[in-house]
């Protein structure tokens, strides 16, 4: 059961991954955004109660951090190039660096470290 918890923490992810348009619509990203809060705070519920491993309860908290780091990046590129960036993921194609870019810095800041903020917490929280 606690890596279903990993498995929903990358929902944020898995929207980039395969409908990045969803996160680029006010509507979609705000109720993207609920429920990353909703997430959080099954995480509080979960801790307090010590249900299920800590470390996989606290990668609920993963959608909302990478949530609040796409929103930052896109509205970076947004006022700087005045278009949508272009999902790199999946395509083998030539893309202006500026995508590419685009999608290493949200694979290394919005999923690589809110994984290295978890390990942290859950080193501090053992202690």
């Amino acid at each position: 059961m606690d890596f279903v918890f990993v498995i929903i923490g990358l929902s944020t992810v898995w929207l980039f991954m395969f409908k990045i348009e969803w996160l680029f619509h006010f509507k979609s990203f705000l109720i993207n955004i609920i429920y990353n809060i909703f997430l959080s705070g099954a995480s509080f519920f979960l801790i307090f109660y010590r249900m299920g491993n800590t470390a996989m309860v606290l990668s609920l908290w993963i959608p909302l951090l990478s949530s609040l780091v796409f929103y930052l990046l896109y509205f970076g590129f947004k006022r700087i190039y005045k278009r949508d960036p272009e999902n790199t993921f999946w395509v083998f194609s030539g893309k202006p660096i500026q995508d590419i870019v685009f999608t290493f810095l949200f694979w290394f800041l919005g999923v690589g470290v809110p994984f290295i903020l978890i390990k942290v917490c859950v080193n501090l929280y053992s202690v």
